[in-house]
């Protein structure tokens, strides 16, 4: 299970800031793959973990889905638990799983042979927990202060040895694999213990030396890590090229976010295009790749045999939006709202009620924003006054400068990602604008 604090769209756990489409591919044999697009069809996503045959994901409003292997509880068991409450991040282990609140709390279930689940959920009672991770026999979580908490076995120091490792420190992010952990401090050094027979603790280390870190990732017997300038580090098993096939595929490029199933692995490119490397004999890398290609891809989780990934909801590309506008009083007149720049030829005028329209933009310059009621006749100024926007080279997305804007009184904007907005009008002002 994976665990990115990367920056852009990605936050931590297999989690984006921007909602997205689920895709799945990969090993089928439980359902890990067709019922999660199944419960995730029409919805949009925001936090996904896959375990070694079951999925998890999380929608935009917060609804916890989960299918696959179900022996433990691992998946309905889950689900079941998230009933009534709002989930914003998740994490899969072999026969595991765990889930956070939006309030802070973490729940668990699956087998716990180790105390690996009970362990933890009460060694987080009280606490704000912000992510956690599962390991093959152990967990991890970190709290909203940055307290790193460990439960489950402990015969290779995989939980002894990462807490005394952080000692004092506080943690950011953490990820499991079967028998080893790995964290970041908030300064972005890496900690590392647990078992270390193909140097998936020593050479992480190594590889890491001098670094900063923003982002890790474990599974199995292997470790990945981001650096802060996007370089991604990598050790442990390689006998199908799961690490080296990755980091050559990554070379050149800056990466933001990497997952790391059993013999297989996955990064995403800051531009958001998907890497895989590894076995692949159920289609865990070559269908996943094939199912998001042309896509932009927010968030990726490896599992047993199986890839999940997020992509970003279709919108238009470059410095360009696409916007709707709506009368939050749902008035019979129509009201319109004019983004007007005349030095750039701007000039779209979106109408309330009506379908969304896309237009370019220019970035760093206002732009006059005028809504009126379309009135038999001639049509009122209700409301006049600007906005600016912003756009990112390397994402190709569109913003608002919310210090540079001024837009009229009673004119919200929403964005859904994609470089998607929405316009409301809440106002009840009549002519010029001013309530």
């Amino acid at each position: 299970m994976s665990t990115s604090t990367a920056p852009g769209e990605h936050v931590a756990d297999g989690r984006t800031r921007t909602p997205g489409q689920l895709c799945a591919a990969g090993q089928d044999g439980y359902g890990q793959v067709r019922d999660i697009l199944q419960a995730a069809e029409g919805q949009e996503v925001t936090a996904i973990a896959a375990g070694a045959h079951h999925s998890l994901a999380v929608t935009a409003g917060g609804q916890m889905l989960a299918a696959g292997y179900d022996s433990d509880g691992q998946a309905h068991g889950m689900w079941k638990a998230a009933q009534g409450r709002r989930i914003s991040a998740v994490a899969a282990g072999p026969l595991f799983s765990l889930a956070v609140t939006g309030d802070g709390r973490l729940l668990g279930t699956g087998l716990d042979d180790f105390r690996q689940v009970a362990g933890i959920v009460e060694a987080a009672h009280g606490l704000h927990v912000v992510t956690a991770a599962c390991g093959g026999f152990h967990a991890l979580a970190v709290t909203a202060d940055g307290r790193l908490l460990a439960a489950g076995q402990d015969r290779h120091g995989s939980v002894s040895g990462i807490l005394a490792a952080a000692g004092g420190a506080k943690v950011a992010a953490v990820a499991a694999g079967e028998l080893h952990s790995l964290a970041v401090t908030e300064d972005g050094r890496l900690l590392a213990a647990g078992l270390d027979d193909l140097g998936q603790v020593s050479g992480i280390l190594q590889a890491a030396q001098g670094r900063r870190i923003v982002s890790v990732a474990a599974m199995g017997m292997h470790s990945l890590a981001v650096t802060e300038d996007g370089e991604l580090l990598g050790s442990g098993r390689d006998d199908h090229h799961q690490v080296s096939g990755l980091l050559r595929a990554a070379q050149g490029k800056r990466i933001r976010a990497a997952s790391v199933g059993s013999l297989h692995g996955l990064a995403v490119t800051q531009d958001g295009r998907l890497l895989a490397a590894g076995r692949d004999r159920d289609g865990q890398v070559s269908e996943i790749a094939a199912a998001v290609a042309g896509r932009t891809v927010l968030a990726v989780a490896a599992g047993g045999a199986h890839s999940l990934a997020v992509v970003a909801p279709d919108g238009p590309r470059g410095r360009a939006v696409r916007a709707d506008f709506t009368d939050a009083a749902g008035g019979r007149e129509r009201l319109s709202l004019q983004f007007l720049r005349a030095a750039d030829g701007i000039d779209t005028t979106l109408v309330s009620g009506q379908p969304a329209r896309d237009f370019g933009i220019r970035e760093g310059v206002p732009v006059q924003l005028v809504v009126r009621r379309m009135a038999a006749g001639r049509d009122e100024v209700l409301g006049d006054g600007s906005m600016c926007f912003t756009y990112d080279e390397i994402t190709g997305v569109v913003g608002v400068d919310t210090r540079a804007s001024r837009p009229p009184s009673g004119l919200l904007c929403t964005g859904h990602g994609a470089n998607r907005f929405t316009f409301t009008w809440t106002a009840t002002a009549t002519a010029t604008g001013r309530e």
